[in-house]
């Protein structure tokens, strides 16, 4: 019997998408892994290897360390799915960490992730279960022994009580997925985020003059029409390395007049608009009714994720 013919390795794949939920899944169809806080990172390799962030920006030259031992990986093509993250010293991701490696370009302690093989040698696997999948990617990644590269685990416990330990750790969260999904590039429930607290990206529209103070950052999202919608402050979660970057970047972008087709009514504290171009991370406690993000913490700027791309989910 004749073997099938080798397929050319894809341009480009995009990442199969999470849905947010409040609880973990019931069921044994289900694969638990930890919820890592870092950047979604898509590794193609053809002679070569190419980084490509969540929304497709080509990232290799930001990160030569990983790029280099990915390169090693015993494969003529593939693509696979991981995380980069920045680790401390107990092993727990650290985002504003892998921030500033970014905004450094000092990127040599990065470590990857990987959780799914989505194609190798010829031969597209998004077709297969997951479970299938991960075996074959557990069979590539025993063949080497990599520094800044590891196989995301797949943990064997309830998912309710792995969730409570890693919150009790101060980790992001945790993610479940259907063992026998395929990898479609969609948000379709197969793969589901159960967070530690809640998060997500805001863009930014502007600073009150005393920012660098006891300032706020004004944040926005779009609505399903496009349009920009006032979604609240953040006055916490600063630092002054922090302060004196976001400064530095938005003093480029201001503008004279508010970005938002319905602006925040007045108040007594000048505020300097700039153009939504900004992506923040910002964790809080809830969205109100209004649309007004409650007890905000910012985490982090998202310079992988375009402005474009920001706005209200289900």
């Amino acid at each position: 019997m004749a073997r099938p013919r080798a397929l050319p390795c894809p341009s480009i794949i995009r990442p199969k998408l999470l849905t947010a939920a409040s609880i973990p899944p019931k069921g044994d169809d289900w694969l638990t892994e930890i919820k890592l806080d870092g950047f979604r990172l898509m590794v193609r390799i053809d002679q070569g290897v190419t980084l490509f962030t969540k929304n497709g920006y080509d990232w290799t030259k930001r990160m030569p360390t990983l790029a280099k031992e990915l390169q090693t990986l015993p494969v003529r093509t593939a693509w696979l799915d991981g995380e980069v993250v920045v680790q401390n010293a107990e092993g727990i991701p650290v985002f504003h960490r892998l921030q500033s490696a970014f905004n450094s370009g000092n990127t040599a302690d990065l470590r990857i992730w990987i959780f799914d093989l989505l194609f190798i040698n010829g031969v597209d696997l998004r077709g297969l279960p997951l479970k299938e999948r991960r075996s074959q990617l557990c069979d590539l990644m025993s063949e080497v022994d990599l520094e800044h590269v590891r196989v995301s685990e797949i943990l064997d416990a309830d998912p309710r009580d792995l969730l409570h330990n890693i919150c009790v750790m101060g980790m992001e969260g945790i993610v479940c997925k259907k063992a026998g999904s395929p990898y479609i590039s969609d948000r379709n429930g197969d793969w589901i985020k159960v967070k530690c607290h809640n998060s997500r990206e805001f863009i930014i529209i502007g600073y009150t003059r005393g920012f660098a103070g006891s300032g706020s950052l004004l944040l926005a999202l779009h609505d399903e029409d496009g349009a920009l919608l006032y979604a609240g402050r953040v006055r916490s979660g600063f630092d002054n390395r922090t302060l004196s970057t976001l400064l530095a970047r938005l003093s480029l972008l201001v503008v004279p007049a508010c970005p938002l087709p319905y602006p925040p009514k007045s108040s007594k504290t000048t505020i300097v608009w700039v153009k939504p171009q900004v992506v923040c991370e910002v964790k809080y406690a809830e969205i109100t009714p209004n649309g007004k993000v409650r007890h905000p913490v910012f985490k982090g700027l998202r310079d992988d994720i375009p402005a474009a791309d920001i706005g209200l989910e289900s």
